[in-house]
């Protein structure tokens, strides 16, 4: 017995259900969600947005304007995750927005956007602008977004503004788990500004205060990344070590460590009163790992 091509097989599966659901609204969103679990998304994006546009932008009964978010939605997820329409994806993240504004679902969107606009356009100014929204909000994720703006300022290198990101965070939220990862961007971006002294003063009011273990680490691995700049490698292994047993990427303290004890055995075979291989500071470079 002939087997029909798959793609005649995924239009009689799409007319099927549309029949069965006699043309509702709620069945044809399910007819176009079959299509993309079969692996048709541009199937299932005109399924969608040939319901969106029978729906319209006005006004709709309370099930009829659920059915037109998620299709909004899903036509979003499809154009970004399956089809890498990233500008389009946009478009329908937007409509959301429009639609919905100040709510939950303009949230979500804000957020997919943010993602969007930081890891597909490399455009951190313009992620930062949806995230800044949802962290000014009254959205569950607002701690978290305002974290991910201080992170953004700290990727520009816009150091001041990452500090005040990030102090914003801690007196919005103070008792929350992420004042703390906002202390830690507080205490890389004065690092990398090469601000050493405000630097160890930050970090280490996250190891004096006994935050959660990854974090401690990660500070601890700071303050000990501007000892082995300083050349007071013993001081830097001393707080690689701490660090080791809670951090949450151990091999790279292995390599800093190894690193630093190498240094040190090189330092001991210098000649005297030679200053450039004690300290050996071409050796040691800003650590991209003190970013988040």
């Amino acid at each position: 017995m002939r087997r029909r091509p798959a793609h005649l097989a995924r239009a009689a599966l799409l007319a099927g259900l549309l029949a069965l659901a006699c043309r509702s609204p709620e069945g044809r969103l399910e007819a176009a969600n079959a299509l993309r679990h079969k692996g048709d998304a541009r199937g299932a994006l005109n399924g969608y947005k040939a319901l969106l546009a029978d729906l319209g932008e006005g006004p709709l009964p309370e099930g009829e304007a659920a059915v037109r978010w998620k299709a909004l939605k899903f036509s979003g997820d499809v154009s970004y995750l399956d089809l890498g329409d990233y500008t389009g994806a946009v478009s329908y993240y937007r409509r959301i927005i429009s639609l919905y504004p100040g709510g939950k679902e303009a949230h979500e969107a804000r957020e997919v956007i943010g993602d969007i606009y930081r890891d597909r356009f490399n455009d951190r100014l313009a992620a930062i602008a949806q995230y800044a929204d949802v962290a000014a909000s009254d959205s569950p994720d607002a701690a978290k977004y305002q974290l991910e703006v201080a992170r953004q300022y700290l990727e520009l290198k816009r150091y001041a503004q990452a500090r005040t990101e990030a102090r914003i965070l801690r007196e919005r939220w103070p008792t929350s788990d992420l004042a703390d990862e906002a202390q830690l961007i507080t205490g890389q971006a004065w690092a990398l500004e090469k601000k050493d002294d405000e630097a160890l003063g930050a970090f280490r009011v996250l190891v004096d205060r006994r935050t959660r273990p990854d974090i401690a680490a990660r500070a601890l691995e700071g303050e000990a990344h501007i000892f082995a700049q300083a050349g007071k490698l013993d001081r830097a292994l001393e707080l690689y070590a701490q660090a080791l047993p809670t951090h949450p990427n151990p091999d790279a303290i292995r390599t800093d460590i190894e690193a630093v004890r190498d240094r040190r055995e090189r330092a001991k075979t210098a000649k005297p009163g030679d200053r450039a291989a004690a300290f050996d500071h071409d050796k040691v470079k800003p650590s991209p790992r003190e970013a988040p």
